[in-house]
């Protein structure tokens, strides 16, 4: 008998701690993901929509943050947010970032707290995949000096269609040559614009398997400039208009004789189209 009751109350006490641990271990907090998919893949680019419901048991819930992981970007916060209330409902777009590699997996943590330190924590995952395909390129393109009467600027409307400086309307003159007033006679080397585009030099870039992703990333991690100098024959120099890329470019000649009117750039260039 002795014996019995040792055991139902162990069996009694193990149930209690048992039940106790449950109990202390119990979700407080939830986050559900309304709309959108846990785990999916997108391009460069895309926008996607998650629609997130939080509520807490115990009481008011007190943050709400958004972060994004991933091996090329590190850390970054989407949303960080103060709250006080039970439940609480967040639309959040989000904007899938250019990539450097072909693909790369975003880690997206959705987290939320109450005001008792309880929270929950909701994982999602993109599949990155960038832009495989080689571009399509324009060869062969001439400006001439800018001291010169010859076509010595284009549009990126149309680069294959330069143009003479002194006859376009300032707005199309998207990159022309600087004319060097100390000694016309002799390439500036120097490429200004009239317009919002920026340069980038980046002659580590590979420009023969340039994608839309690769020159999106490259440009967005490079300083920008309104100006290029220093042009050489091999120069790679990324395009774009303020923070958008708008393509590549790759110096394939420079020839400065002693007549201005012969001077010279020979280019490629790959637009993102």
């Amino acid at each position: 008998m002795k014996y019995s009751l040792l055991i139902l109350l162990i069996i009694t006490s193990f149930v209690f701690v048992a039940c106790e641990e449950d109990q202390s271990d119990a979700t407080q907090v939830f986050v559900v993901l309304q709309s959108g998919k846990h785990r999916q893949e997108a391009t460069s680019g895309n926008k996607i929509l998650y629609e997130l419901s939080c509520s807490s048991l115990s009481s008011k819930l007190k943050n709400f943050s958004i972060k994004s992981f991933d091996i090329e970007s590190g850390e970054k916060t989407h949303v960080d947010s103060t709250i006080n209330n039970v439940n609480f409902d967040y639309r959040f777009i989000y904007d899938v970032p250019a990539i450097l590699n072909d693909s790369v997996e975003i880690a997206l943590k959705v987290k939320a707290e109450d005001l008792e330190n309880n929270f929950y924590e909701l994982n999602l995952w993109v599949m990155v995949k960038g832009d495989i395909g080689l571009m399509p390129e324009m060869t062969g393109i001439i400006i001439y000096s800018g001291s010169s009467r010859q076509r010595n600027a284009f549009s990126l409307k149309d680069p294959s269609q330069p143009f003479v400086m002194a006859l376009a309307d300032s707005i199309d003159i998207d990159i022309y040559d600087l004319p060097n007033e100390i000694d016309p006679e002799t390439l500036s080397r120097e490429w200004h614009t009239n317009t919002d585009v920026r340069f980038a030099k980046a002659n580590s870039f590979n420009y023969a398997s340039a994608t839309k992703s690769g020159i999106k990333a490259n440009y967005l991690s490079s300083v920008r400039q309104k100006f290029v100098s220093d042009i050489k024959p091999n120069d790679i120099i990324l395009i774009g208009r303020n923070d958008n890329a708008f393509g590549v470019i790759m110096v394939t000649d420079v020839v400065d004789n002693n007549e201005i009117d012969n001077d010279y750039y020979r280019m490629n260039i790959k637009l993102i189209k």
